[in-house]
């Protein structure tokens, strides 16, 4: 009976249950906009992409295709070049030359346009070549015929032996020449073998290097085209940061200045130290040279040996003494005299540029130890020949420099801190380029 009548009175009031879901439905957002308002929600945090193993992976299929869009870009052309390096020979000298001629055209840029101060420094280069093929080249030719004129001939040089000879069996007892004999034997047999093949090898790599530019139409093209591409470089330098800072990421832009501003410290002042000292050192010999003369000992070819100690020099460590070699030599065909007094004039030329000049013109740029040096020099020299022995000292001092600081990018340190203590720092790097 009861159970009837509350289904009767359910039946007749349907809204009252209706009403009381509705309200407890509205009061569930009230109580929860109520807590919004006390406690705002915080944002959602991004939540990176998880591959099939559920690690987060952070390297997107667009970015694996801009890096190896870049890095093809890289390998196509680094192919490039190093199959037209012979072409491009002729560049390297052109960057020689904007080393070298950049500081005085920046120097003239800050009381002048930059166009007149590049034409003032073209017409002193094209003044000065002038004058060296006026005043120095026919010198030169004269010397270099005079010194191939006084080689005395093969049957006279084997008179001169046989007499030497001679006089040694003659006033050396037997005793003492017997051993003598034969380690000066076995010596000459060696040095003969290796001289041969040395001398082969050197010959034939020179003929297939001069034949290989000479027939080469795009390398004397390229020394036509040097003079204008050089303009280029000398005047648009300062538009190339904002060019490069366009196509790098801004992540990398920092690294990548500080590395520039590496290379750059480096080969800078290698390349213009290294001219400054060939010049010096040639000019010191040759006045060396003239002052002998002029105490009376005889000494000649003089501009042929202020030439060669000046470009010897330009080869680390051996250098200054590869170009003393030439002079003594003559001397010793003169006297004995001159030639202790020749020695004497290149040992004081030496103690000079090392104690006073390398340390003021190249600096800190290099910093490596001679030891360290020599053995770098015989494996560059093996490995790349010649170039290699006059590239090796920058070289060194750039992957120096490169290791210590992408060791230290590996390790957390932000650009500024690990482009410090190196051989260009961060603002120096800003304030250069």
């Amino acid at each position: 009976m009861t159970q009837a009548m509350e289904k009767t009175t359910a039946a007749d009031h349907p809204s009252n249950s209706t009403s009381d879901a509705e309200e407890s439905t509205a009061a569930g957002p009230r109580s929860s906009e109520g807590q919004e308002q006390a406690t705002p929600a915080t944002p959602p945090q991004p939540v990176p992409p998880v591959d099939e193993q559920g690690a987060p992976s952070y390297l997107s299929l667009r970015t694996f295709a801009r890096w190896l869009l870049v890095a093809s870009a890289i390998l196509a052309i680094g192919w490039l070049l190093w199959n037209a390096r012979t072409a491009l020979s002729p560049f390297a000298m052109g960057l020689v030359l904007a080393y070298l001629l950049l500081p005085i055209v920046n120097v003239l840029a800050e009381h002048m346009p930059r166009s007149v101060a590049i034409l003032i420094v073209y017409v002193g280069v094209i003044v000065l070549i002038i004058g060296a093929i006026a005043y120095v080249v026919p010198p030169v030719v004269i010397q270099i015929q005079q010194l191939i004129a006084s080689i005395p001939p093969v049957d006279q040089l084997q008179g001169v032996i046989t007499q030497l000879l001679q006089q040694y069996q003659s006033q050396v007892p037997e005793v003492i020449r017997q051993p003598i004999n034969e380690g000066l034997d076995n010596a000459l047999r060696d040095a003969q073998t290796h001289f041969t093949l040395y001398v082969q090898q050197v010959g034939v790599f020179l003929l297939s290097q001069i034949f290989q530019l000479l027939n080469v139409v795009s390398f004397l093209v390229g020394f036509l085209i040097v003079p204008i591409w050089l303009v280029y470089v000398l005047n648009d330098v300062g538009q190339g940061r904002p060019f490069l800072n366009h196509l790098l990421h801004p992540r990398l832009r920092a690294d990548f200045w500080i590395i520039w501003g590496i290379v750059n410290q480096v080969l800078g002042s290698f390349v213009r130290g290294q001219i400054v000292l060939g010049v010096s050192v040639g000019m010191m010999v040759g006045a060396g040279l003239l002052v002998l003369q002029l105490l009376g000992f005889r000494v000649s070819y003089i501009l042929l040996l202020t030439i060669f100690a000046g470009v010897t020099e330009l080869v680390p460590l051996i250098g200054p003494w590869l170009g003393a070699i030439p002079g003594v030599l003559l001397g010793f065909l003169v006297s004995p005299q001159t030639a202790l007094a020749v020695v004497i004039v290149y040992v004081i030329v030496q103690q000079i540029e090392i104690n006073y000049l390398r340390a003021r013109i190249i600096g800190e740029s290099i910093g490596i130890h001679p030891a360290i040096l020599m053995v770098i020099l015989i494996a560059m020299g093996y490995s790349f020949g010649l170039l290699g022995i006059v590239m090796a000292a920058p070289i060194s001092a750039i992957a120096r420099d490169l290791f210590i600081y992408v060791h230290r990018r590996l390790e957390g340190i932000p650009p500024s801190e690990a482009g410090k203590r190196l051989t260009v720092t961060p603002q120096k790097t800003h304030r250069r380029a």
